[in-house]
């Protein structure tokens, strides 16, 4: 090519020719070679251009590099209204301070050059590419201006040497203006032509000022900040709320931290009908639910009905409401299931179920067990042709799996794919996928996405952090500290060998639940069960039924806890079942072997009270019995009688324990001396002595909590280290509603009650019908009698007494522990829910019993949780310096780091892409959190790459089954690349700067797969099950009848349910069969029971470039030297 052209422009090469194709680029370089090449001093070179990149300078920067000073002149291009005729608008001409386009254009332009900036890429390549342009502008003679006061248009290459030269016209020195634009560029070299040339340009750049295009690419250079782009991953992640109105009323007086999450709880209502408020017990889910209802009920005029134990409807929600002046109907859970077929009806508490706009429910983990009646009747309640928004309140959203979550998730909305827009693209994949997991590897952020879009989750800790001044009533929120204490007592000790008799009466050592059919003689010192489980004892070949055999495990796990709650409740039991298995024994005399749905009824009811299980089985047996004939009578009398005989024999040992030689008892006796004793040292006054010494003592059973009372009660009358307590003791158990409610006011008036209500009481007996939402906050201490079988369940317990408005510094929670028999009752307790659930496998079909499922996880996971309380751990209850559990506390400290200080604000939104860091985190590391763009998509998407070190002294990723590992876990990635502190320093040594740049392209292509395995409709069409999409084909074709209702019932019944709502649509296909329009009809009536929203369609991503898959920031981790 001439080294002086004429013309130029890009144009490539022409297919099959063997002439090279040309660009601008070349032009310009031969151009400048060819005049340093001639001439002894290098020319000097002057550039306008509208834009300029990265790559535009690449393709020059050898010729640049060689040239003499160069004066880079940038400026913006004219926008349509300076280029073509236009009405100025009167804004413009009464503008006093320049003109408001222009300033427009000017922002806009500097936004370019940072997005072009941004664009050039993350690597080493790129890192290369950038510092040789840096290098480049730095070099003392290389000046650059940006015009200002006007637009420039023209573009030039403009060179002063012996013979002046000039390129001019459309081409930028951006790769797109040299390279790739049909751009057209004429070379100028007649000296009076290239001096009116010099003329404009001088001109141009007299106008213009200073600009320091060197440090716009310097600020890629890394470590950054650590603390900013931490705040950069949050600003992609949550940036589109940060500046929302909170437009919430505080007609309740709540503190600042109850109204964000009025203000959260509202918003997805709004998005979703439904939410889960999920704060830590003792934060107040009442009153945000109190603002949500007042907002229906007074502002917007709808009715609301509120659902809450029995308990807490009469000692909080009643009163609550009417302190407030707020209009709801509250219901307990049972008066639910009982009066639901009457709604609307006089005598019905029940309105209209289609009249409520709002369903409110407490203590919502009581609606865990899919196959409950109140399960049941919660579905029929939010069933119908009117939406209802739904407010679950619950400390414990899981409480004994994460099929408790799904339960929930489930009333909210039953459409599998209701959360594809927050990457949940199916709910029950979703919540598999974590319950397939080790049980010691799974934790919240497994679920974070999920919860994050569904619920208001705030920890104490974060309360304390993110609100430092809330206040309650004019007064600083103070939150006690949480002190486990365990006290150890002897089993043994009760009964002396009688643990290892009952193991073994269990079936400790065998395989299945009660393990003797009519084929063989019964081991009397085994309990066989077989009056639960007569279906073993059929003639022929019909199978025993798996609910029996389910059930029959069931009781013997009851049985279990009740022995290690109080060889009284043992032996109550025993003599129940005792009794039982006479009543069968008289019957199968006449006859008759009694079976009956009982024990069904027992499991759905979600109670504890197994003597009132055996009591309904008996009186209702008797109705649903069956010929003796068909069974085989000898062998199942024989197998009765033999448990009978057993059961005799564990009564009458188990009998001999009173309270007066009952070593637990004693344990008890001697831990409430030291509480008494240690109110009297530290007390100041009377009253805050009473309040030191207040304890709660908390049992599983009602005969044990009669047991303790009656044993205390005489044991205060003749121990004067007990002689504070002489008075004051009191029973609050489920029998008497309104002795219960004397019980609560009396122990905690000053918090349960009334300014006018008695202080009567301190040691309060309960079973956990006191443990949901009654405020107790005056006491301080809790006593957990029984083994914590379900830890969650002391999680509410602590609810109670750790509350807003406590004056105590520290909640004491003391766990009694059968010491050396711990292990023991744990491995049987784990070898009788195994033989549970292999019942249900041993049929070849999921377990029917809810409750029963994910054995193992469970199982691991409260023993690990048993242990923790056993050692004095206090994490369950919330007080551990932990990662953050929702999107709640990152929001918060986003926005006030941007509220306090705007100058963070600014540095962090004018963090390059690819911006980075690194941190010491003691626990975590070595690693990389990677915040990735793709393309223009809205949602940023976050990888974490483990490290490990190599020989060499280098990082590689740590592998997994062969393969580098890459986690996605948005809360996993999050709490890895948090600095904690605004003043963590940047520490990134040059190994893992290394790291970095060799995992990106790797974490790049798995981006990319990923994204690109969901581009085909295919891939991401859900698998409907096939009653579903029989019932939508029987609507299409028959559903003319419904009117234009029929499109979207065809839409309501294609998609993924869970197998509840399958199986009854199967049943209504089955019952309507050969009726079409009858059953079309149906479908119509149960799409509504079922509230069957139309599914969000799942749709496949649009295709992308590799390239698309960009870098936006990250954060390198090593851990603590």
């Amino acid at each position: 090519m001439s080294n002086r052209p004429e013309f130029a422009t890009n144009s490539p090469a022409t297919p099959g020719s063997t002439i090279p194709g040309e660009t601008v680029a070349d032009a310009i370089t031969g151009v400048l070679e060819g005049l340093v090449a001639k001439l002894k001093e290098p020319p000097r070179l002057d550039v306008a251009t509208a834009y300029f990149n990265v790559g535009g300078f690449n393709l020059l920067a050898e010729a640049l590099e060689t040239v003499g000073s160069v004066r880079l002149l940038l400026g913006t291009e004219p926008s349509e209204f300076e280029v073509r005729s236009t009405i100025t608008p009167l804004s413009v001409r009464e503008a006093h301070r320049g003109d408001p386009r222009r300033d427009e254009a000017n922002a806009a332009y500097l936004g370019a050059l940072a997005q072009d900036r941004d664009l050039v890429g993350f690597g080493r390549e790129a890192d290369a590419a950038s510092e040789r342009l840096i290098t480049w502008l730095r070099r003392g003679d290389v000046e650059v201006r940006r015009l200002t006061r006007g637009f420039l248009h023209g573009k030039a290459f403009i060179l002063r040497h012996d013979g002046d030269a000039a390129l001019a016209g459309s081409a930028n020195l951006t790769y797109a203006g040299l390279a790739r634009n049909k751009e057209l560029v004429l070379g100028v070299y007649h000296p009076s032509t290239v001096d009116r040339v010099h003329e404009w340009f001088e001109e141009q750049w007299g106008e213009a000022e200073d600009f320091d295009l060197a440090d716009l690419y310097e600020a890629r250079r890394v470590p950054h900040n650590p603390w900013h782009v931490f705040l950069r991953m949050l600003l992609a992640l949550y940036g589109n709320d940060l500046e929302t109105d909170l437009k919430t009323t505080n007609e309740l007086g709540l503190s600042d931290f109850q109204v964000d999450g009025v203000w959260r709880a509202q918003r997805i209502l709004d998005r979703r009908g439904g939410v889960i408020v999920a704060d830590e017990v003792g934060l107040g889910k009442t009153f945000i639910a109190g603002e949500l209802i007042r907002q229906a009920a007074v502002v917007r005029r709808q009715k609301v009905l509120v659902i809450a134990p029995a308990t807490l409807r009469d000692s909080t929600w009643n009163p609550f409401l009417r302190e407030k002046n707020i209009r709801a109907d509250v219901v307990s859970y049972e008066e639910l299931v009982r009066e639901l077929e009457a709604a609307g009806t006089a005598a019905s508490k029940l309105q209209d179920l289609d009249e409520y706009a709002m369903v409110v429910v407490d203590e919502a983990h009581n609606l865990r067990n899919a196959a409950t009646q109140r399960a049941d009747a919660m579905r029929e309640l939010l069933g119908g042709s009117v939406g209802k928004d739904l407010l679950l309140l619950t400390a414990t959203p899981v409480n004994n799996s994460l099929q408790d979550l799904q339960t929930l998730v489930g009333f909210i909305s039953p459409s599998d794919t209701a959360f594809a827009d927050v990457g949940v693209r199916s709910v029950r994949q979703y919540i598999g996928a974590a319950m397939a997991l080790d049980p010691e590897e799974l934790s919240g952020q497994h679920l974070f996405e999920l919860l994050d879009a569904i619920a208001v989750r705030r920890t104490r800790r974060f309360i304390k952090t993110q609100y430092p001044n809330a206040l309650i009533n004019g007064k600083p929120i103070v939150f006690p500290q949480a002190v486990v204490q365990r006290v150890d007592y002897d089993l043994d000790a009760v009964l002396p060998g009688f643990f290892g008799t009952f193991a073994h009466a269990l079936g400790a050592d065998r395989d299945e639940i009660g393990a003797v059919r009519s084929a063989g003689e019964p081991d009397p010192d085994v309990l066989t069960m077989a009056r639960y489980v007569p279906s073993r004892f059929l003639l022929g070949s019909a199978p025993e039924e798996q609910f029996q055999v389910q059930n029959a495990g069931l009781l013997q796990s009851a049985l279990l806890k009740r022995f290690e709650s109080s060889a009284i409740a043992f032996t109550r039991t025993v003599r129940t079942m005792i009794a039982s298995q006479d009543q069968f024994l008289a019957a199968l005399d006449g006859g008759w072997v009694l079976t009956g749905d009982a024990l069904r009824s027992w499991v759905a009811s979600d109670t504890d009270d197994v003597d009132q299980l055996v009591a309904e089985l008996d009186d209702e047996a008797r109705d649903n019995a069956q010929l003796a004939a068909i069974y085989d009578v000898a062998a199942l009398r024989a197998a009765v009688e033999s448990d009978r005989a057993l059961l005799d024999r564990l009564a009458a040992a188990s009998g001999t324990v009173t309270a007066a030689n009952d070593p637990k008892i004693d344990a008890l006796v001697e831990r409430l001396a030291e509480i008494a004793h240690s109110a009297r040292q530290e007390g100041i006054g009377d009253e805050d002595t009473r309040d030191r010494r207040k304890v709660l003592i908390f049992t599983y059973f009602a005969d044990t909590a009669q047991h303790i009372h009656d044993a205390l009660r005489d044991r205060i009358d003749t121990d004067d280290r007990l002689a504070d307590y002489r008075g004051r003791l009191v029973m609050a158990t489920g029998r008497d509603r309104d002795e219960r409610q004397k019980a609560i006011v009396g122990f905690a008036p000053r918090t349960a009650g009334t300014a006018q209500d008695e202080d009567l009481f301190d040691i309060a007996v309960a079973t956990d019908v006191l443990s949901e939402g009654v405020n107790l906050q005056q006491a301080g201490r809790i006593i957990n009698y029984d083994l914590p079988w379900n830890p969650m369940r002391l999680v509410q317990r602590h609810g109670r007494v750790d509350r807003i408005g406590s004056t105590h510094r520290h909640i004491y929670l003391a766990c009694f522990f059968p010491d050396d028999e711990l292990e023991d009752l744990l491995d049987l307790e784990a070898r009788l829910q195994r033989k549970i659930n292999q019942a249900a496998a041993a049929f070849g079909t999921s377990a029917i019993l809810p409750g029963v499922e994910e054995v193992d996880r469970v199982l691991a996971e409260t023993r690990d949780q048993i242990t923790r309380l056993r050692e004095e751990e206090a994490s369950l209850f919330g007080d551990e310096v932990g990662a953050a559990a929702s999107s709640e506390e990152f929001q918060r400290r986003l926005a006030r780091a941007f509220g306090s200080s705007p100058v963070t604000k600014r540095a962090v939104e004018n963090l390059p892409w690819g911006a980075g860091s690194g941190i010491v985190r003691d626990g975590h590391g070595p690693g990389i959190v990677y915040c990735v763009r793709i393309a223009d998509h809205p949602r940023p998407q976050f990888r974490y790459v483990p490290l490990e070190h190599a020989d060499d002294g280098h990082y590689e990723p740590r592998r997994l089954e062969g393969k580098p590992e890459i986690i996605d876990r948005l809360l996993a990635c999050l709490n890895h690349a948090d600095p904690r502190s605004p003043d963590a320093g940047a520490v990134l040594p040059r190994a893992l700067h290394d790291a970095i740049l060799d995992t990106w392209p790797l974490v790049q292509q798995a981006i990319y797969d990923d994204w690109m395995a969901q581009v085909d409709p295919a891939a991401v069409e859900p698998s409907i099950p096939r009653a579903m999409l029989d019932a939508s084909e029987l609507i299409r074709r028959h559903g003319g009848i419904v009117g234009e209702r029929q499109d979207a019932l065809v839409q309501r019944y294609g998609q993924v349910v869970d197998n509840r709502i399958v199986r009854d649509v199967r049943g209504t296909l089955r019952r309507y069969e050969g009726d079409a329009e009858a059953g079309v009809r149906a479908l119509a009536e149960l799409a509504d029971a079922l509230r069957l929203p139309i599914p969000v369609p799942v749709e496949p991503l649009p295709e992308i470039e590799f390239d698309d898959v960009r870098v936006l920031c990250w954060m390198a981790v090593q851990g603590a030297p």
